[in-house]
Order: structure tokens, then C-alpha cells, then sequence
């Protein structure tokens, strides 16, 4: 590898690899993945809604529910997630996609057969394990379906399941928990009586099992942008001490942004219930509109602006577009959880979904322009890594132990998340900030 790889400068030039699909071809495989991608935020989403009647059922704390949204989900999808990361560099990803998602839907569907704390902690854990698989692949492969002049837009669309699974987790959960919630109580064969919250992870669970169906019909492509250093765990390791700065730069910001959005899917909904007395259904709506039409919107501007960038800045245009996101979004979420009416705190929201689209779609991309296909799918595991502990587990433990401990009051959930998710976008325009300088140092 020359040594301007080495330093974490963008891929060195070489003849330039066939991508030998076609348009159509490659844009059904985006839409497939996307539909998995929100699937799979749909089912790890939904929980954010069902706070209340699980507390009231399972008569648990807010650190417990946060456990729920984070370290239960978190433990195993980190867990395997280098080692799926390997696998998805070594063997067919489209059916590793395939085996994940079977998995995470079923046990989204035994998220509903849980009677305790302890049995609803074990489902959450094997969602985990599950959709740690679809990321990985997804990106590796769509990074080989498109050349990268057209990447940034690709990626970014498959992305767009972030706010689209999130949006419709909170608009069609919403409608489940108020449709099912006349059911709450009702005999199931061999199951027993169940409550609203249990039928609703049924309904949500179930409908994935067709989509992993359909991927089981996308091509498997061949691997681009290969470099001359092998894929034994020994070079795996040497190309990680070589880039470690630039990557662990970038991981740490995209770590940040996963807090940030984390924070808001988890916790958002719950602010407007207990501080403006909104249902469940009524925020589930607004919200989740404005996760599809602001966050999606931002999402595809920021793959275009990215794109946009390659001809004048290379492959740090998308890096560029990211640093910029971060700052933008500090004024809003420092304003969201400390305004007086719903009416404002919206507009904070609808602004903090869109400037938190910018960068989503982007962090594979930025990545990859350092990172030679052999090596992606483990970059990938540590980028997600680095997302769900610092993302779900710590953001959404520390909005409830601020609420808990540092307010003492769960009126003050919206405090606190402001308070924890405007640091996070801070920390992440600093760490982007410092990934940009090696690499322009390195180039």
C-alpha cells in the first residue's frame, strides 16, 4: 500500500474498477436495503412510545426503560459486531443480511411475549445481535454497486431509513398502541392474556420476515477498490494502527451524532407526553412527519452537497459537509427541551431532524475514501460500535440519570436531553475538526 494510504490520505489513484451494474439494477438494491434499514429502526424504535404502559406493566424506572432503549440492544449488536464486520469482508453479505433480519424480527415479536424486566431485556438483546448484521453489509455493498462520484448520494439514500424507520416507528407504533390498546387484556392461544404494549411489538415484528424474503432476490457484487495488502487479521490490525487517528477522529463525532439521535428518538416523545400532556398517538404522528420530511430531506441534501464537493475538495467533501452539520445543530438542541410551548419546541425539533440529516447519510462515505474494501465491513462494525455504546447506551442512560439524579424530576426529561445532546454535537465538530487536519496534513 503506498504511503500516502498509509497516513490516512484518500485512496491512492489506480485504474479505475469496471462497476459493472446498471442504474436500474443498482437503485432496486438501495430501495431493498432501505426498506430492511427501516424495518429494522421501526422495531428498535417503537420502545420509545411504549414508556408509559411498560413502566405502568412491568412497574420499572426511567433507568431501567433506558437499559431497555440502549444497553440491552447495545450489548450484543457491539458485541459480535467486529466479527460480523470480518464476515461481511469474507463471505456473502446479501445472506448474512438475510440471516439478521430473520433473526431481529422474531425477536421483536418476543419483545410482546415478555411478562418481566429480565425477559424483555433478553428480547431486546437478540434485536441487537440481529440488525448489527444489516449496516455492515449494506454499506459494503452498495460502495461496490455505485462508482464513487455517485456514492455519496447511494449511501445517503439507504440512510434515509434512519428517519424513515424512526417516522414511521413513531407514526404507525402511535396508531398501533391506540388500535391494539382496545385489545389490552385479551386471551391469546397458548400465550395467555396480553397487554396493548405486547400485541404492538407483534404488529411491528412480523411484517419484516417479507422484506428479508426480497433481499433474498438482490445479486451479491463483486468487491472494488481492493488494495495489495491481504485481509488476515494481521493486516486488519496494521491498517488500523496506520489510520487510527483519522479514523478515530471520525468514529468519535459519528459516535457523537448517534447520540444525538438516539437521545431525540428515544426520549422526544416522552418530553411531549409529560411536559405538554400529548398521547401517544399525537406524537407519535408530528414527530415521526417530521422525522420523514425534515430528517429525509436533510439526508439528501447532504449527499448532494457532498457529491457536489468531490470535483473541487476529493473525497474530504463529504468530511467538510459533516464538520459544518455538527455546528449547526447546537442552537436548536440547546433551545429544544428549555421553550414553554409545544408550538416552539416543534420548530426546534423540525430544525434539529433536518441539520442531523446532513451528516447521516455521510459517515461510510468518508470513511471508505481511507478505508480499501477488505477492510470495510470492519471499519463499518467499529463506526456502528462506536454509534450504539456511545449512541444509545450512553446517551439514553445519561438523559435518564440527568432527569433522575441531577433534576429529580421526570417533568425535566426535556432538560435534560437538551443539555446532553447539544454537548454531543459540540464534541462532534471539534473530533471532525481534528479528522480533517490529519488527513490534510497526510494528502
Amino acid at each position: 500500500m503506498s504511503a500516502a494510504l498509509d497516513q490516512a490520505s484518500p485512496l491512492p489513484d489506480r485504474p479505475a474498477p469496471r462497476f459493472a451494474y446498471s442504474s436500474l439494477q443498482a437503485w432496486t438494491v438501495v430501495v431493498l436495503l432501505l426498506l430492511a434499514y427501516a424495518v429494522s429502526l421501526i422495531d428498535r424504535q417503537v420502545l420509545s412510545l411504549l414508556v408509559q404502559p411498560i413502566k405502568t406493566s412491568l412497574d420499572i424506572s426511567d433507568t431501567q426503560i433506558s437499559l431497555l432503549h440502549g444497553l440491552a440492544f447495545a450489548i450484543f449488536y457491539t458485541m459480535f459486531g467486529i466479527l460480523i464486520g470480518r464476515a461481511v469482508d469474507k463471505y456473502n453479505r446479501r445472506n448474512i443480511i438475510v440471516a439478521g433480519m430473520t433473526l431481529w424480527c422474531l425477536a421483536t415479536v418476543a419483545c410482546g411475549l415478555a411478562s418481566s424486566f429480565a425477559g424483555l431485556f433478553i428480547a431486546r438483546m437478540f434485536v441487537g445481535v440481529g440488525e448489527a448484521t444489516l449496516s455492515p453489509a449494506a454499506f459494503s455493498m452498495i460502495a461496490d454497486y455505485f462508482p464513487p462520484e455517485r456514492r455519496a448520494r447511494a449511501m445517503s439514500v439507504f440512510s434515509t431509513g434512519v428517519f424513515v424507520g424512526s417516522g414511521l416507528a413513531l407514526i404507525l407504533g402511535g396508531a398501533a398502541i391506540e388500535a391494539t390498546g382496545r385489545y389490552s387484556g385479551t386471551q391469546f392461544p397458548i400465550i395467555g392474556e396480553v397487554s396493548g404494549w405486547q400485541i404492538a411489538f407483534f404488529a411491528v415484528g412480523a411484517p419484516g420476515l417479507l422484506i428479508a424474503a426480497l433481499i433474498m432476490l438482490v445479486r451479491e457484487p463483486a468487491r472494488m477498490e481492493v488494495s495489495a495488502d491481504g485481509a488476515s487479521l494481521a493486516d486488519s490490525l496494521a491498517f488500523f494502527r496506520r489510520n487510527g487517528p483519522a479514523l478515530g477522529t471520525m468514529i468519535l463525532a459519528f459516535g457523537a451524532n448517534g447520540l444525538i439521535n438516539f437521545s431525540l428518538s428515544g426520549w422526544a416523545p416522552t418530553y411531549f407526553i409529560r411536559v405538554f400532556g400529548w398521547s401517544a398517538g399525537q406524537i407519535g404522528a408530528i414527530y415521526g412527519t417530521l422525522l420523514l420530511v425534515c430528517g429525509t430531506s436533510g439526508i439528501m441534501l447532504g449527499g448532494w452537497i457532498a457529491d457536489r464537493l468531490v470535483p473541487k475538495m476529493g473525497s474530504r467533501g463529504a468530511l467538510v459537509t459533516m464538520r459544518w452539520s455538527a455546528l449547526l445543530m447546537v442552537p436548536s438542541l440547546a433551545a429544544f427541551g428549555f421553550v414553554s410551548t409545544p408550538t416552539t419546541a416543534l420548530m426546534a425539533l423540525g430544525w434539529s431532524c433536518f441539520v442531523l440529516g446532513l451528516p447521516t447519510g455521510l459517515a461510510p462515505v468518508a470513511l471508505y475514501s481511507i478505508t480499501p474494501n477488505q477492510f470495510r465491513g470492519q471499519v463499518t462494525a467499529c463506526y456502528l460500535f462506536a454509534v450504539t455504546m456511545i449512541g444509545m447506551t450512553l446517551g439514553s442512560t445519561l438523559i435518564a440519570l440527568c432527569t433522575d439524579y441531577l433534576f429529580r424530576n421526570e417533568a425535566a426529561v426535556g432538560q435534560s436531553l437538551a443539555l446532553v445532546a447539544s454537548c454531543a454535537a459540540v464534541v462532534s465538530f471539534i473530533s471532525l475538526t481534528i479528522s480533517q487536519r490529519i488527513q490534510g496534513r497526510a494528502s
